[in-house]
């Protein structure tokens, strides 16, 4: 959804697309259709310092920012939302965790936001993963939402559908993100990250502990799409290329 951040100008090359490309964006998908609401997580490739600038949109009212701690509720249904994802060979880590407890660092580290320096610095991965709660532990802090709910987590769960890659033979999705979608039970769950793996595994859709998951896949050149009422959800699901 951002580009990605540029470690010599993070603020010029993602935080500023929020509030210039972004907006502008949004602001002529609502002159289509003026009843859309915007809400998405942030994911893997993207800088701690986005989110601020993605909070300020969010306070001018222009869109919502999906987060594990606070539910959104919208037309009778809650929202819950989870940026993180376990580790990956992508060098920005703001939104990386260990997926469980007693998971090993990997052996590369990579950079992170600096609030106080206002600039990127590179971390080891023992700092960055030792320092922050494991996924599961992000999840299981999470509140219970008391009525219908749909999970919005940028990594899908693990070894599904949704979570393999043409050049790799074991799954890479989150264990934490599976085992609380099979405990909380979501009315689905949306999901992300692994933009190839409908390509790898013919499917953009699984059951995972009876509850439908989604990935819709992405391309470089055509945005990769589900549309459903959230009413019927099985039902009504259909993938759309566009």
């Amino acid at each position: 959804m951002l580009p990605d951040g540029d470690a010599d100008d993070p603020p010029r090359s993602q935080a500023r697309f929020v509030s210039t490309e972004l907006v502008r964006h949004i602001a002529r998908w609502k002159r289509a259709a003026p009843r859309l609401t915007v809400a998405f997580v942030m994911g893997n490739h993207d800088w701690l310092l986005t989110e601020t600038a993605v909070r300020a949109e969010e306070a001018a009212g222009r869109l919502t920012l999906l987060e594990p701690r606070r539910l959104w509720r919208y037309n009778g249904i809650e929202f819950l939302g989870c940026p993180y994802s376990p580790p990956t060979p992508h060098w920005v880590k703001d939104y990386e965790r260990l997926d469980l407890a007693g998971d090993r660092p990997p052996a590369e580290g990579g950079s992170v936001w600096d609030p106080e320096r206002q600039s990127a610095r590179p971390i080891g991965a023992a700092e960055h993963f030792g320092g922050r709660p494991t996924l599961a532990e992000e999840l299981a802090a999470a509140p219970t939402p008391g009525g219908p709910w749909i999970l919005v987590a940028h990594s899908p769960p693990h070894d599904s559908r949704l979570d393999r890659l043409p050049n790799l033979t074991y799954p890479i999705g989150s264990k934490a993100v599976r085992r609380f979608i099979e405990q909380r039970r979501p009315l689905c769950a949306l999901h992300g990250h692994v933009h190839e793996s409908p390509q790898a595994t013919g499917a953009y859709a699984d059951e995972v502990g009876g509850v439908l998951c989604i990935n819709p896949g992405q391309a470089h050149e055509q945005l990769h799409a589900v549309l459903f009422d959230s009413a019927r959800p099985r039902a009504s699901l259909r993938h759309t290329v566009l």
